[in-house]
């Protein structure tokens, strides 16, 4: 494995931090300061950030949650509240790919395979997430021809979504939308910006890896099919 993959899949940095730790002189290999990212690295080296040991990961796990409303993604929260580390095995470590914010439920991978998580958060690579949005009245066409070519939702940022489907169900409709572009709140942020109520909102696909009937609060490992979905698109 390459220098920076290893360092990348510890968990300590990202791939592209750990390409740059290495080349500002911060990485040794049994003792020798090296500045090339790329030479290939055996298990038995020693390798050392900033002299704190890396451990080789060659055990890499990516799991799938379904996040329960009120959980933060974060490891930890200063105030106390709940996070969904309280949901998930503590070892191996993992680390959260993207956030769902305090009240969105539903789909959300962890892994300690910092190559992928920094694949699927980067903006570049539009992996498509699918989400069922709750409101009180249909989306007009207009709007969804507006979102489909992007509305403004603030801070010089453009909003844009396909709109899959609309149904009432029990009194209200459920919004199918498919987004890849993952800007911070932009779904609540665009419910924001065309004056609707947004009552629920749950993320329900991630690329080719579906929430399906994995009960809230529950998590599982991927399958075979997922793992060589995340392996085929990086």
């Amino acid at each position: 494995m390459k220098l920076f993959r290893v360092i990348s899949s510890s968990g300590e940095l990202s791939r592209r931090k750990s390409i740059n730790a290495i080349q500002e002189a911060m990485v040794t290999v049994n003792g020798h300061l090296i500045l090339d990212p790329f030479i290939d690295i055996k298990p038995e080296d020693d390798i050392r950030l900033d002299n704190k040991k890396i451990k080789y990961n060659i055990d890499l796990t990516t799991i799938l949650l379904n996040k329960p409303s009120g959980y933060l993604s974060t490891k930890s929260d200063e105030k106390g509240r709940k996070t969904i580390f309280e949901l998930v095995p503590k070892n191996p470590p993992l680390n959260h790919v993207g956030r769902l914010d305090k009240n969105t439920t539903g789909a959300i991978l962890l892994t300690n395979d910092g190559n992928l998580s920094q694949f699927l958060m980067h903006p570049k690579n539009k992996i498509e997430k699918e989400y069922i949005a709750t409101t009180d009245k249909y989306l007009s066409q207009k709007n969804i021809n507006r979102l489909r070519k992007g509305i403004f939702i603030g801070s010089n940022q453009k909003g844009r979504a396909k709109i899959a489907s609309q149904d009432l169900k029990k009194g209200r409709v459920e919004v199918v939308m498919i987004l890849k572009q993952g800007k911070k709140n932009e779904i609540r942020r665009i419910f924001k910006f065309l004056d609707l109520n947004l009552l629920s909102l749950k993320r329900v696909r991630i690329g080719e890896i579906k929430l399906s009937n994995l009960a809230e609060g529950s998590w599982r490992n991927l399958s075979r099919k997922e793992l060589n979905f995340l392996a085929k698109i990086q």
